[in-house]
């Protein structure tokens, strides 16, 4: 066509008419292959009625929810998302594409994938066509469908597949919208093959069937790549549920990103302990996946289930070891031991001599580290004061074990537990006599001290000189998070000071927080730190890191205790601390919540065993008390220890004195 002959302004309009014409064919030929793709995978869509039971939307109790599913057989297997499903239905019906309903029963749940797997009554089902993982692409088209209405055609959003592998490996990521109307759906490609299944999920909140629901409407979805989704049918149709595989590790590093990543912690009685894994031990692979930051471990880990193997390639004494971690549906719940005997915040370790080059024989037999007691004090009333234990001694060596500091306490073997028996070799100070005994640590008491500043200080401490007493306050900025406020105590003595980092800090003064905290800081050697976000804006669970950036700085610049970090979080900070309390961070801190409670969800897969919250009932609805005993008793079960609080006694003074016992072994 030309339109040489006619005037410029005439031919950009035709120009135009053409595109634009062009435009709505391509519009008119996307709504075509939508609406065939739908056709095409409408009728495997089904809409589930879940009736009764302990289902819960926003903290309410509904006696009935509707969700969406996908047929994956003709005898009447159908995937849904676990979310729909966290109580214990009564009853659970199906309703077809053509509007039949039929009543159908819970097989089993993946609680990796946040899966349920049910079977239908009936015959004549509709199955979907399931893409290889190999034809999933970023880029191409997707569309998310949900039944959660009455209705003959499914509910439709469209987009891309935005990303792969993502959640530790475990889904592929959309921005199609997605919402509980559609958690359980299919996402499909244009030709009406499914892509996966629709589910909340998060990085965080590992076990929880509604963590990654904050996604809701974002942009950001997530769907369980339909491959995976048949790999685990098989498993899910002997009819037991799928629990995530747990190894009981505790890893620590110098960054989120360095390559030397290694053992912090390691839980009594895990598999990480009996394969033979050790404290220092470094992680070079787990499987086939190359150790090169923290999280390495977690994207192994997280897609695994109770009963998996997994083979971890680590380095010790600058040789590599090989062993097999046999992962399990619960770590042992063990109640931690409580001996009563007050370690020293800093070991003494004598200086390593370095032998001359031309003496050979001590480069070629080096000798073991010599031992090191460690001088301890005893609390009174405590099992290691009832065994006959004097106040002050030196330890000299645990189980017949020499000790060699206080770095021999983070050895596993040394980690006390209640009930069970430890033999003791000590050394009187004074005489230098050695002797032994056999001890049998306890739980923890319920109650807590009235005091304890004589046995973190050495002696009683003295009164302090007029105008002494007013703490030093200091706001250090943290580059490209915000800053971090550090009140410490005017007396200095031997031990130093143990952190306690205000969460909610934000709703109260400063000054308030000096005169109720003032004269304890020196007495019981606390130190408090206030992490202040850059807008000055109330902390969130996404501030981790300037949390983790205060207690680093304790520890660097005013030489804190940061082997026992306190956290204090009123309710909305719940979910911040707890990532600090849970081990869910490469450092592990004991909780105290002003107000609100850890909820089962929290509590999911996690063991307490060496950890201890307190729970304040002041400013509690007389409601939320119910809610507290539960949450007291739930804790005390996974191994926290939660000691019983006064109501006559101040709440910071009932923080110090829990203080002296969490410093106790």
């Amino acid at each position: 066509m030309r339109f040489a002959h006619l005037p410029q302004r005439s031919a950009k309009l035709i120009i135009w008419l053409i595109v634009c014409l062009s435009s709505v064919t391509q519009a008119q030929d996307a709504g075509e292959q939508i609406r065939a793709a739908v056709s095409a995978a409408s009728a495997s869509v089904v809409r589930i009625r879940v009736i009764g039971g302990e289902q819960t939307v926003d903290g309410t109790t509904v006696s009935s929810l509707a969700t969406t599913g996908v047929v994956i057989s003709p005898a009447g297997l159908i995937v849904s998302s676990s979310f729909a499903f966290q109580g214990r239905p009564t009853a659970i019906s199906v309703e077809t594409s053509s509007g039949e309903r039929r009543s159908a029963t819970l097989v089993a749940t993946d609680h990796v994938r946040r899966l349920v797997l049910l079977r239908a009554e009936g015959s004549g089902w509709s199955p979907a066509t399931v893409v290889p993982r190999d034809r999933l692409q970023v880029g191409q088209h997707a569309l998310a469908l949900g039944r959660f209405y009455e209705s003959s055609v499914p509910s439709v959003s469209s987009g891309i597949v935005s990303a792969l592998n993502r959640i530790h490996g475990r889904a592929l990521q959309t921005d199609a919208r997605i919402s509980p109307v559609n958690y359980g759906g299919p996402l499909i490609d244009l030709a009406g093959g499914v892509l996966g299944i629709l589910v909340p999920l998060s990085p965080r909140g590992r076990g929880n069937p509604s963590s990654g629901i904050e996604w809701y409407d974002s942009g950001i979805g997530f769907a369980v790549p339909m491959s995976d989704v048949v790999a685990v049918v098989e498993k899910l149709t002997a009819g037991k549920d799928l629990w995530p595989g747990l190894a009981g590790l505790q890893l620590t590093a110098p960054g989120p990103f360095s390559e030397k990543v290694s053992v912090q912690r390691i839980h009594p009685g895990s598999p990480a302990q009996t394969a033979g894994i050790r404290v220092g031990d470094r992680l070079l692979q787990a499987a086939d996946l190359r150790i090169q930051r923290l999280s390495s471990l977690e994207e192994v880990l997280a897609s695994r289930y109770a009963g998996d193997s997994v083979e971890l390639t680590l380095e010790r004494d600058g040789q590599p070891v090989k062993v097999q971690l046999q992962l399990v549906e619960q770590l042992p719940t063990l109640q931690r031991g409580y001996a009563g005997l007050i370690l020293p915040a800093a070991a003494v370790t004598p200086k390593q001599v370095v032998p001359a080059i031309a003496d050979a024989p001590a480069l070629l037999n080096p000798q073991p580290a010599p031992a090191v007691p460690v001088s301890v004090q005893t609390i009174p009333d405590s099992p290691a004061a009832r065994a006959g234990l004097p106040t002050k001694f030196e330890l000299t060596a645990v189980n017949n074990k020499p000790l060699k500091g206080l770095r021999s306490f983070q050895e596993p073997d040394l980690q006390l537990l209640a009930d069970s028996e430890v033999d003791l070799k000590w050394r009187d100070p004074q005489t230098g006599e050695e002797r032994s005994l056999k001890l049998q640590p306890s739980v923890f008491p319920q109650a807590l001290p009235a005091t304890g500043p004589a046995l973190l200080n050495g002696a009683e401490p003295q009164p302090p000189a007029p105008g002494s007493q007013a703490p030093s306050r200091e706001e250090v900025p943290i580059e490209g998070l915000g800053s971090c406020v550090v009140i410490s105590p005017a007396q200095s003595s031997g031990r130093r000071a143990a952190p306690i980092v205000l969460l909610s800090a934000d709703t109260q003064s400063e000054a308030d927080l000096v005169e109720r905290w003032g004269p304890l800081l020196a007495e019981y050697r606390l130190m408090l730190l206030i992490p202040r976000t850059t807008g000055r804006t109330s902390l969130t669970a996404d501030d981790a890191p300037i949390v983790l950036a205060c207690l680093q700085l304790a520890a660097s610049k005013y030489n804190a205790d940061s082997a026992t970090p306190i956290l204090l979080a009123a309710a909305p900070q719940t979910e911040l601390a707890w990532q600090f309390t849970s081990g869910n961070s490469r450092v592990t801190a004991d909780l105290v919540l002003q107000t609100g409670w850890i909820s089962d969800f929290l509590l999911q897969e996690v063991t307490g065993t060496g950890q201890s919250v307190l729970l304040l009932e002041n400013g509690q609805k007389p409601e939320s008390r119910l809610l507290l005993d539960r949450s007291r008793t739930s804790l005390r079960k996974a191994g926290f220890w939660v000691p019983a609080v006064s109501q006559e006694r101040p709440v910071e003074q009932q923080i110090a004195a829990w203080s002296v016992l969490l410093r106790a072994w």
